[in-house]
């Protein structure tokens, strides 16, 4: 018969693997049978990772709280700080940056105090994705840099390959495509290298995203395909959705309207499943721009002005940026001040909008 830790064991490396749905299948088997406190724990903690990955972010935070309360009846200050990481990387995914945030910081207190190299080197690449969130670019930069450096201490190629993926996507975002093209490029070599399937699908979709910025849209339709098939392959929605908002982008600049629609809604489909406000803006800042293209200004400028609403609301502020540079356009007014005032290199003065 096999025992509990055996199950969990087995359900870990099927996450390593990214074998999503296998691994939740026995991680639930485990949660129903009578565990120990770690035992609790640790399937907790392992079951929120697998439906983060999933992008099923409710079950995960459910599990990631569970697991938080286990360290506290266990007393494991440690225990507790890592489930708090892991509570924060999926509320910031449902666009809640500042919990998240003072999240990270609270676990970064007891990892400094522990002189936990590991740990503090996994909080900083959390830290810099949520920077990026919030639209502190050039902290993001700074903060992937610290834990690429750090995890490259430690000898972790796949942490190190994750780094290089977040560099890839912060400095996109900055304006500076040549960098953001390399540091993909580099990614993908690395996880070809290691046959990790997540992390090369993640440096397909942002290769695509930097030969997007370049204006090679074949380039970029080929790696987002290229992403696409592995993430459907793992099961990783959330990807999916960026990478098709990424697809319905491309097909806009084709003058392919049609196929950018039906990409769009595939992607807003996705974003409404995992309740993704920022991705739900992008939806509606493409929507906006497709509208206009056909001449419906009015119903454009209405759709621009939910984005706008959106982001304020969410305190996002590069997609806050987007929304009134489209809405400066509609107006016939270009407005990039917001760029500049958050050290973006970004200048937009007619639409379609080439989106970072």
């Amino acid at each position: 018969m096999t025992s509990i830790k055996d199950k969990l064991e087995k359900a870990d490396l099927l996450r390593e693997k990214a074998r999503y749905r296998e691994a939740i299948k026995l991680l639930r088997a485990a949660l129903k049978s009578s565990l120990t406190g770690e035992e609790q724990f640790q399937a907790h903690l392992l079951a929120g990772h697998v439906y983060r990955m999933l992008g099923d972010f409710g079950s995960a935070i459910s599990n990631y709280e569970a697991a938080i309360k286990s360290a506290k009846d266990l007393r494991d200050g440690t225990k507790e700080a890592d489930s708090a990481v892991s509570l924060a990387l999926s509320l910031r995914a449902r666009g809640d940056w500042k919990t998240a945030l003072k999240l990270l910081l609270n676990s970064e207190r007891v990892y400094s105090k522990n002189k936990d190299d590991e740990a503090l080197a996994f909080l900083n690449w959390a830290k810099a994705g949520t920077y990026r969130i919030k639209g502190d670019i050039d902290k993001a930069i700074e903060t992937f840099k610290d834990a690429y450096r750090r995890f490259k201490g430690l000898e972790d190629e796949h942490a190190a390959g994750f780094c290089l993926n977040g560099l890839g996507g912060a400095t996109r975002v900055k304006g500076l495509y040549k960098q953001s093209l390399k540091y993909y490029s580099d990614a993908n070599k690395l996880f070809l290298r290691l046959k990790d399937p997540f992390g090369l699908a993640y440096s397909y979709c942002g290769v695509g995203n930097a030969r997007r910025m370049e204006g090679d849209w074949k380039g970029s339709l080929i790696n987002f395909n290229k992403a696409l098939k592995l993430y459907e392959r793992i099961g990783d929605i959330v990807s999916s959705s960026y990478t098709l908002w990424s697809v319905s982008k491309t097909y806009e600049f084709m003058g392919k309207l049609a196929d950018s629609a039906r990409a769009l809604k595939e992607a807003e489909r996705l974003f409404t499943k995992t309740k993704d406000p920022r991705g739900r803006i992008y939806c509606l800042l493409t929507e906006a721009e497709l509208k206009a293209i056909k001449g419906e200004k009015a119903s454009a400028m209405r759709i621009a002005k939910l984005a706008l609403e959106s982001a304020r609301e969410h305190s996002f502020g590069v997609e806050a940026c987007h929304a009134v540079a489209l809405i400066g356009i509609l107006n016939g007014k270009p407005a990039n001040e917001c760029y500049r005032k958050l050290g973006l290199k970004l200048k937009f003065t007619s639409f379609p909008l080439n989106i970072p």
